[in-house]
């Protein structure tokens, strides 16, 4: 993992995002990238002031820039230290117009990023449905793992992540994904198959997917199935009841998997959300 992108909007909960995961990247040997989206939307003036609209797009602009440019000073701050050993991580920020899922795909492709990290939506209703479009936006845009960051979540605790497959073939990059990450933060990986009652069973694809699970020879990975239609209730019980710090999904962008892990449950899981989400995309690069 080289780069980690972390979005802001500036907002109290995205700082706090950007600072809980600033804990733990110099674990990652990664650097920081923090990109802000100073617009979303043209600029309609209520009559012809071109002036005015360039004033205004330069001021966001520079705006932008002199909140990232502090943002970038505390984090580098937050990881010299933590920081551990001689990897000094770097702390750069840039900022851009347009739709904050593109330009994510964009900046992805360009700086070689190996996560995305986001803050979680707090309870306010117009927050819950301004951010959590575009975390949405932002998932279904991604080639990596997006990391999702709920408020007041506890970064420095992070000793057990569940893992909730469907027994596709797409997650056995999610278990690598995890397994490795695993071997950089220390944590316990509970993989969880989710069937329907109803479902039949793919045993080809179960048997290959234990099969790899078993062949990863790790003491700190351990398997279990539960069953029900309330696929999100159920894992959001299940992290409460063994004490997960982190529940990670495979996010399938294209819409082509119906059951229990189609697109309407990652959007489930935020509208839920409890502890830190990690939505890997099916598609892993």
């Amino acid at each position: 993992m080289k780069t980690i992108l972390m979005l802001t909007d500036f907002s109290e909960n995205a700082d706090r995002a950007a600072k809980a995961a600033a804990k733990i990247v110099p674990q990652l040997n990664a650097d920081i990238l923090i990109y802000n989206t100073y617009y979303d939307h043209p600029i309609l003036p209520t009559y012809a002031g071109g002036p005015l609209v360039v004033e205004e797009f330069v001021f966001r602009k520079d705006e932008s820039t002199a909140k990232l440019s502090q943002l970038a000073i505390q984090l580098r701050h937050i990881m010299a230290g933590v920081s551990q050993g001689g990897f000094k991580p770097q702390a750069n920020y840039q900022c851009g117009e347009g739709s904050l899922g593109k330009n994510t795909a964009a900046l992805i492709q360009e700086n070689t990023i190996g996560l995305v990290v986001i803050g979680g939506r707090t309870d306010n209703a117009i927050d819950h449905f301004i951010f959590g479009s575009d975390t949405m936006d932002v998932i279904d845009h991604a080639s990596c793992p997006v990391f999702i960051i709920p408020p007041k979540a506890d970064m420095n605790a992070l000793k057990k992540v569940t893992l909730a497959i469907p027994f596709e073939l797409a997650d056995i990059n999610a278990i690598n994904y995890l397994t490795g990450l695993g071997k950089q933060l220390n944590f316990h990986l509970e993989i969880v198959h989710v069937s329907l009652l109803e479902k039949s069973e793919d045993t080809i694809k179960k048997n290959a997917i234990v099969s790899h699970i078993n062949a990863i020879k790790q003491d700190n990975i351990t398997y279990l199935e539960i069953r029900g239609k309330n696929v999100v209730k159920r894992l959001n019980r299940l992290c409460k009841d063994k004490n997960s710090d982190l529940l990670a999904l495979v996010h399938y962008q294209q819409g082509f998997l119906s059951g229990p892990f189609d697109r309407s449950t990652t959007v489930a899981a935020l509208d839920n959300q409890r502890i830190p989400l990690l939505v890997i995309p099916s598609e892993l690069n």
